[in-house]
């Protein structure tokens, strides 16, 4: 299987990470604090995060944050923005029945 991410707002990240927190795992992570990943210049920070239950194949709701890194202050984060998005998964041929 895999899935697409459909954009969400924070409000409902909010209450699915509320409701269900407990029961949600880290199925994805990736961390870029200093920008310099795949030779970055080091101008923006990125985290992303996708959370998923034990039981699925697939998360169902994703979590990036983004911000501009100050070369004077490089742990000071500028224009911090957050996208969220819940994952739907797709069947393919071998999942139909």
């Amino acid at each position: 299987m895999s899935y697409v991410q459909i954009s969400t707002s924070a409000e409902v990240w909010a209450v699915i990470k509320a409701r269900h927190g407990k029961a949600l795992t880290v199925f994805e992570s990736f961390s870029d604090p200093d920008g310099t990943f795949n030779g970055g210049a080091g101008e923006c920070g990125c985290m992303v995060t996708a959370y998923g239950f034990n039981s699925a194949r697939e998360p169902i709701i994703k979590a990036q944050t983004r911000w501009k890194i100050d070369p004077e202050n490089p742990h000071n984060r500028i224009d911090e923005t957050h996208d969220y998005w819940l994952c739907v998964a797709q069947r393919g041929e071998s999942d139909e029945q």
